[in-house]
């Protein structure tokens, strides 16, 4: 099952199945004889990546991941990456796109928010793989069961996917030394959930902790040390930190002036939001988006990437 190589910004998955929330799939991208960065893009899915043969790197906002035959790379829900191919030779590449949320059943509603990218980065658990050659191996190998299972569909191979995948997660948290991935109370996990769902809709304008308490039917200076205590951090924080994840990706998708995309993302005045932009990402909005270029300007003609588009 291979796909054709597109170049798009934006990803929507479409899955085969609505009602089984995953895709995986191998791409093979031809040699070529230029040297190309794919573009930037993002997914709501989390996304794991195995290189069967050829080179290629992963490239977030943050860090970049060069990738071998064997070597397994992830990256969290809504993660601005793109990717590039080193040299002329093939690269062949299984991608695996998971909707996280589907798949946390109420026995695993403790790492909901961890696992959706709500409470934790999910992405710099590449850290530890790194240090774990055995268990990349084993994902790497979960990765094909997944894919055979998937692809060939025999009678009940939603229960052997669906168990691969568990497995992989249970793998992730073993190399996960940082504690990345912090379970929540499942009582607690249970009364913020229509919370977060709540401040996903809202980031483009007001997101009052009054508003949803007095939705939630909550005191406000209750509800506030309940998600502090669920989320680790304050309602503000969280916030500011999911306003700027979706400020991020506008500014390096989209052709929108500073003063579009701080209202796209709920601030009525421009200087607000280039104050704590610039607070959070240590660089003006403007300076961000230059030094993206700057990067992709950067590669050497022998090592220069190749690649027609980003990671799928």
């Amino acid at each position: 099952m291979t796909d054709i190589l597109a170049v798009y910004d934006k990803e929507h998955v479409e899955y085969e199945d609505p009602n089984f929330r995953m895709k995986i799939w191998t791409i093979h991208h031809p040699s070529q004889a230029f040297d190309q960065y794919g573009p930037w893009h993002y997914h709501e899915e989390v996304e794991w990546i195995t290189v069967l043969s050829g080179t290629m790197t992963m490239e977030t906002t943050h860090a970049a991941y060069t990738l071998q035959g064997g070597d397994v790379a992830m990256l969290g829900s809504n993660e601005l990456h793109r990717s590039h191919k080193y040299g002329h030779a093939p690269l062949i590449y299984l991608v695996c796109h998971v909707d996280m949320s589907a798949f946390m059943d109420p026995s695993l509603l403790t790492y909901l928010a961890a696992f959706t990218g709500r409470s934790a980065n999910v992405t710099l658990l590449n850290e530890a793989l790194q240090k774990y050659p055995l268990s990349q191996q084993a994902i790497h190998e979960l990765l094909h069961h997944m894919l055979r299972d998937i692809t060939a569909k025999q009678r009940g191979y939603e229960f052997a996917v669906n168990a691969s995948l568990k497995k992989l997660l249970h793998t992730l948290i073993q190399v996960d030394d940082e504690e990345i991935i912090k379970p929540m109370d499942p009582q607690l996990a249970i009364k913020l959930r229509p919370a977060l769902a709540y401040i996903e809709q809202q980031l483009e304008g007001s997101c009052q902790i009054a508003d949803i308490s007095g939705k939630l039917n909550y005191n406000s200076s209750y509800f506030a040390k309940l998600f502090k205590k669920g989320m680790g951090m304050t309602f503000t924080s969280y916030v500011q930190m999911r306003r700027m994840k979706r400020a991020e990706r506008l500014l390096l998708t989209e052709a929108w002036s500073v003063t579009e995309i701080s209202a796209r993302v709920g601030f009525t005045s421009p200087a607000q939001f280039y104050q704590l932009f610039k607070r959070h990402f240590g660089c003006s909005p403007k300076q961000f988006v230059e030094r993206r270029q700057v990067k992709s300007s950067l590669a050497q003609p022998d090592t220069a990437p190749a690649s027609s588009r980003s990671f799928p």
